[in-house]
C-alpha cells in the first residue's frame, strides 16, 4: 500500500509498504478521507512526529479485514475511529478523565501508532464507531475536530442567552460556533481576518464576523453587549489571541483555550481584576460519540468547511500550505485516490 511517512521537519514521503493485518482484537480499514489537523500541520513543520511515522488521525472508511476474536463487526461496514489509545490504569483513566492518561496515545501522532494517511489502517476493534447512512463520509471525516469543539463548549458552561465571542474560523472554530448555538448561546461574534472562513462563518449561523486588521475587537464587543461577552473561545494559535480574549469577555467572564501556539502575550493582571475564568480544553471524553450523533441528526454541517479533497501526493505541499496564514478550512486527503483524478 502507499501511505505518507514523516521524514524529518517539513519533509515526509509516500512510500509503498506491507498492507497491515489484522491481529487478534484489531480490524484492517480501507480509509476513504483522512482530514489535515491543525495539530498534523505544528507538528510537521516544527519537526515533532516520531521519523518514520506514517501520520493522520482524523478519519473515516471501511472495514477492510476483521482479525480473530472481533465480533460485532463485518467486512464493508462503514466507521469512524476514536484515535486515542488510553492505558486503562493510572488515576485518570480510573477516575474516567482518561483524556489525560499518563501513557495516552493517538493514532498517527505517537511513536508505533501508524496512522491514516494511507491506503490502509489497522486499529484495535475498539476504537471503532459505526458511520450509519445518514452521515456522509465528508462528515464522517470530521467527527474528530467536532468532538474537540464540543468539549469545549462543555468546558465553557455556556447558559441560554450567554453572548460569545469565537477568535478563528477554521474547523474548530467553525463547529464551536454551531455547538454554542445548540447549547442556547442567544448571540455569537466571531473574529476572523480571512474572507473565505469569514464568509463559512456568516454561512453557519454567526450573527456579525469582523476582521480584526480593521476592528478594535474588545471595544466593539464591549459595545454590542453592554460591557463584554459572557465567553470567549481561542480557537486560533495566534500568540496574540488570547489576551484579546481575556479583553473581550465581561468581568467574571470565560475564556476557553482550544487551540494555542508555543507562546502566547498575556497580561496575569487584566484576569485578576475581572475574575475572569481562563480554562483549556484538551481532546474529548464521550464527546466523541455524541458528536457522531450530532451529525446523524443534521444538527452539525460542514457546508462550505471543506475546502478541497487531495491524493496522498499532494499531502507535503498542503502541509506546508496550511502552515502558512491561509483562507483554507479544512482539507481532506483521500489516499485511495489516484492522481490527477
Amino acid at each position: 500500500m502507499k501511505a505518507a511517512v514523516f521524514k524529518g521537519k517539513g519533509s515526509l514521503a509516500i512510500e509503498e509498504m506491507p498492507a497491515p493485518v489484522a491481529g487478534p482484537g484489531k480490524v484492517v480499514i480501507r480509509v476513504t478521507y483522512c482530514g489535515i489537523c491543525g495539530s498534523d500541520v505544528r507538528l510537521f513543520s516544527e519537526g515533532f512526529f516520531p521519523t518514520g511515522l506514517v501520520i493522520g488521525h482524523e478519519f473515516c472508511g471501511t472495514i477492510h479485514e476483521i482479525g480473530p476474536t472481533v465480533e460485532g463487526w463485518s467486512v464493508g461496514d462503514r466507521v469512524t475511529v476514536m484515535p486515542s489509545v488510553k492505558c486503562g490504569e493510572c488515576r485518570f483513566c480510573q477516575s474516567g478523565e482518561w483524556h489525560h492518561c499518563v501513557d495516552l496515545k493517538f493514532l498517527g501522532v505517537n511513536e508505533g501508532m501508524p496512522g491514516a494517511f494511507a491506503e490502509y489502517v489497522t486499529t484495535n476493534a475498539s476504537m471503532l464507531h459505526h458511520l450509519p447512512d445518514e452521515v456522509t463520509d465528508e462528515e464522517a471525516a470530521n467527527i474528530e475536530p467536532c468532538a474537540v469543539s464540543l468539549r469545549a463548549v462543555n468546558r465553557s458552561g455556556i447558559r441560554v442567552g450567554d453572548s460569545v465571542v469565537i477568535f478563528g474560523a477554521g474547523s474548530i472554530g467553525l463547529f464551536v460556533l454551531q455547538i454554542a448555538r445548540l447549547a442556547g448561546a442567544s448571540t455569537i461574534y466571531v473574529v476572523e481576518p480571512a474572507p473565505s472562513r469569514s464568509q463559512a462563518a456568516s454561512i453557519l449561523g454567526a450573527d456579525e464576523v469582523f476582521d480584526p486588521s480593521s476592528t478594535n475587537i474588545p471595544g466593539e464587543i464591549a459595545n454590542l453587549t453592554g460591557g463584554g461577552a459572557d465567553v470567549a473561545f481561542m480557537c486560533s494559535a495566534a500568540p496574540s489571541v488570547l489576551q484579546q480574549a481575556v479583553d473581550t469577555v465581561k468581568c467574571q467572564g470565560k475564556v476557553i483555550v482550544v487551540g494555542a501556539g508555543l507562546s502566547a502575550n498575556v497580561i496575569p493582571e487584566f484576569w485578576m481584576w475581572k475574575e475572569i475564568e481562563v480554562k483549556g480544553s484538551f481532546a474529548y471524553l464521550d464527546e466523541f460519540p455524541l458528536a457522531l450523533d450530532l451529525f446523524k441528526q443534521g444538527k452539525i454541517k460542514v457546508e462550505g468547511m471543506i475546502s478541497d479533497v487531495i491524493p496522498l501526493e499532494k499531502v507535503q505541499q498542503a502541509l506546508q500550505d496550511l502552515a502558512q496564514p491561509t483562507s483554507q478550512i479544512k482539507v481532506l486527503v483521500q489516499p485511495n485516490q489516484k492522481p490527477g483524478l
